[in-house]
């Protein structure tokens, strides 16, 4: 019998407090950033995905989830 998983695309990205920052850590695969506040973090963890893959890399177009 075959099975036939479908792998989740997307980025979870786990919010920690750490001092006065946010930092916000991918461990599949193991990225991480930081910003100074909930707005600020969208855009940076973007950025970070932006600059870990090339282009044309299917996984630029992969949504990221935040969790607390």
């Amino acid at each position: 019998m075959r099975h036939n998983y479908r792998m989740k695309k997307e980025f979870v990205f786990q919010i920690e407090q750490d001092d006065d920052v946010l930092v916000a850590a991918c461990h599949e695969p193991e990225m991480a950033t930081q910003g100074e506040n909930l707005d600020e973090l969208p855009a940076m963890i973007r950025d970070l995905i932006r600059c870990r893959f090339d282009d044309g890399d299917g996984r630029l177009a992969w949504p990221a989830r935040t969790i607390a």
